[in-house]
């Protein structure tokens, strides 16, 4: 991706309430638009047996999300999960299972007294963090 990624403040909110609103289990979703602008927001259902730990998207929810993108010509901008107990780093586990390539991850960090919000992008081996900006929501 060459241009930051951008998120309105609005969607970047609701993303960071959604992960305050499952802690401490792990959440996950989408934002989805036209690079680099997000204009849709995609919570996703987790259900992973190990809810604190990791994530599991629920397949009806990315089907329905992933319909509604390609019915507005839009993609997945970027996928987040949350870290409710760790820094907003990679963890051997998000590398290793890594299903969706180049695509950006969001991680949100709930560890501290303040969410910490950081985008990257995963390798098998490594992860590179990305540029990105919250604008001022339409």
């Amino acid at each position: 991706m060459s241009d930051a990624l951008v998120i309105p403040a609005d969607i970047h909110d609701a993303m960071v309430a959604h992960c305050q609103r499952e802690a401490p289990l792990e959440c996950c979703g989408l934002l989805g638009g036209v690079r680099p602008l997000v204009s849709s927001f995609h919570p996703l259902r987790n259900v992973a047996a190990q809810g604190e730990t990791r994530y599991n998207a629920d397949t009806k929810d990315l089907i329905d999300a992933v319909t509604s993108l390609r019915a507005r010509k839009a993609e997945i901008l970027a996928i987040y999960h949350s870290h409710p107990r760790w820094a907003a780093i990679p963890s051997q586990t998000d590398l290793r299972e890594n299903h969706y390539g180049d695509v950006p991850r969001i991680i949100v960090s709930l560890l501290g007294p303040e969410p910490e919000v950081r985008v990257w992008r995963l390798d098998p081996e490594s992860y590179a963090e990305l540029p990105w900006r919250i604008a001022p929501s339409p």
